[in-house]
């Protein structure tokens, strides 16, 4: 039975830096709305002082899954999403990209249009020039593969219902994940809510995307394609 209305799960690997003020900034947006809420923050096989930061944190919302060893981003979002008790699972990324607020911002959509799934459209104005080009290529494979298109496919936050976690076997260990859910919402006929929301660069703190994570994409589009 589920415990909370929603569960957001927040993954850390070596992102020490970012714990604290993160989860102050998302608490405090909770505490002016009525949603009864828990969080569930992943030490996603960090070898820094992650852990630790998040132990401070710890009490009857806020929880600590650990994943001993880094096996990718999306095994550190299943993790939050198996140990998660809420009606309703979102998640966003750690490295304070994402303003903590719009979780609430697509949760609010997600509930308000009685959907089962949820997603950000950030401003592109915001980020980097790089980084749009590449979401920009991300949404053209995908148009071309599957003859459907989908604006920002690894924009966050993403909410989707307990419902759907249940009946949704989410297999993708790395940052295929987004793809993945939304995917697995297309196939079952389920109507993507967006929700714009913002992009937050702060340039102290490091972001884990790598180029790698750009290869590992295309890769599991065929992959899932021709599965």
């Amino acid at each position: 039975m589920e415990k909370y209305d929603l569960s957001v799960t927040i993954p850390f690997f070596n992102e020490e830096k970012t714990v604290k003020p993160l989860v102050e900034i998302l608490v405090k947006e909770f505490s002016k709305t009525k949603i009864n809420y828990e969080i569930l923050l992943v030490n996603n096989g960090s070898k820094d002082g992650t852990e630790n930061e998040i132990k401070k944190l710890v009490n009857d919302r806020i929880k600590l899954v650990t994943v001993e060893n880094n096996q990718g981003y999306g095994f550190g979002i299943l993790n939050g999403f198996k140990a998660s008790k809420g009606k309703y699972l979102g998640y966003i990324d750690g490295d304070l990209e994402n303003l903590p607020s719009d979780v609430i911002k697509v949760y609010n959509k997600v509930i308000s249009n009685n959907v089962h799934i949820g997603k950000g459209l950030r401003d592109v104005r915001s980020a980097n020039f790089i980084r749009n080009i590449a979401s920009i290529s991300y949404d053209l494979c995908f148009s071309l593969l599957y003859f459907k298109f989908i604006k920002q496919l690894n924009a966050k936050p993403k909410i989707i219902s307990k419902d759907f976690y249940d009946k949704t076997n989410l297999e993708s260990k790395d940052w295929f994940i987004d793809t993945e859910i939304l995917l697995k919402a297309l196939k079952n006929n389920h109507k993507i809510i967006v929700e714009n929301t913002s992009y937050d660069i702060k340039p102290q703190y490091k972001s884990n995307v790598r180029v790698s994570s750009v290869w590992e994409f295309f890769m599991n589009l065929v992959r899932f394609r021709f599965k």
